[in-house]
């Protein structure tokens, strides 16, 4: 592959096929937020355009320093249901800082769960109690199965509640769950899935955006929430209540219309270079309220092309 002259393509086969471990993601996500804090990654908040048939479009870029690579990741979200199509479905572009030249195109299916996942993670080793055994689920999809698969590694789960609008699919969850070796529940009640638990996780979609059907005051003394979906699921006035909740970035929670009344406590950047403290005690409330951050498709992007690259993997096309 010639720079200039040539693009790298990777489909979705090819990053799952570049083997990319969990351990991996967690540390390209951490030094991307470690830049953020110092100044050295750049990146603006999502450009979004609405279609006329309801279909929204995103547009995340940003910039780190190093590993030297620039990106953009490009997101249509509809409601695809009755298609029986994604959700979400977009591809990455990665370019090199320095001489602009464009590297590869990618899918960016995998890393969108990988990347919002390792986000999660970087909160909740710093505002979930490291004792947490039990876990809530509401909507069981992607993200779901891509947070148990990241939190795992850095918790000692147990139990898990799952919740879906169509239990069947919550049921199917569960049983993935179960076949990991934990004790796994699907429940046709949502509050079952958040009360007297150590951490829930929701990712209901967002296109349309879904009626706030969830209580914070639901959510028990000690208990981490990672809200990876706009916090719309979330009754808005009753996250007011938490003891700490931080966002991703403070100015894309502000374009993206975070659902949440007050001003954030801080970033996930602050908390991972220690300008920002963590749970204080075990009783208190946390929370990550997830706006979606361009600058971790761009890390997560470049950690899988160096991998694809190493191992041959990918299409050559010429420019």
């Amino acid at each position: 592959m010639k720079l200039g002259r040539d693009i790298l393509y990777l489909s979705n086969d090819d990053i799952v096929a570049c083997n990319l471990g969990l351990a991996e993601v967690d540390r390209a996500v951490e030094a991307m937020f470690a830049a953020k804090a110092d100044g050295s990654a750049q990146m603006k908040p999502k450009l979004a355009l609405h279609a006329t048939e309801g279909t929204l479009f995103l547009a995340s870029p940003g910039v780190l320093a190093k590993p030297a690579y620039a990106g953009i990741k490009w997101v249509g979200v509809a409601d695809n249901a009755k298609r029986g199509l994604p959700h979400i479905a977009g591809v990455i572009l990665l370019s090199d800082v320095a001489t602009g030249l464009p590297l590869a195109v990618m899918d960016a299916g995998w890393i969108t769960g990988a990347r919002t996942a390792a986000t999660t993670v970087a909160a909740a080793k710093r505002l979930a109690r490291k004792d947490s055994r039990s876990i809530g689920f509401i909507a069981c999809g992607v993200q779901a199965r891509a947070h148990l698969a990241a939190l795992r590694p850095h918790f000692p789960l147990r139990q898990v509640k799952a919740y879906s609008r169509n239990l069947s699919t919550a049921q199917k969850f569960a049983e993935e769950a179960r076949q990991l070796g934990l004790m796994a529940e699907a429940v046709s009640d949502p509050r079952a899935a958040v009360e007297n638990l150590d951490i829930v996780i929701t990712s209901t979609p967002v296109v349309p955006r879904t009626p706030s059907f969830l209580d914070a005051a639901w959510l028990s003394p000690g208990s981490f929430a990672g809200s990876v979906d706009l916090g719309v699921s979330w009754h808005k006035e009753s996250l007011g209540s938490l003891d700490i909740a931080v966002t991703d970035d403070t100015a894309q929670a502000g374009s993206e219309r975070v659902n949440f009344p007050r001003a954030y406590d801080g970033e996930v950047a602050s908390l991972v270079a220690g300008t920002l403290a963590g749970r204080a005690d075990a009783h208190q409330r946390t929370a990550l309220v997830f706006a979606g951050l361009g600058l971790a498709d761009v890390a997560v992007g470049a950690a899988v092309y160096d991998a694809a690259r190493k191992k041959g993997i990918g299409r050559t096309l010429p420019l």
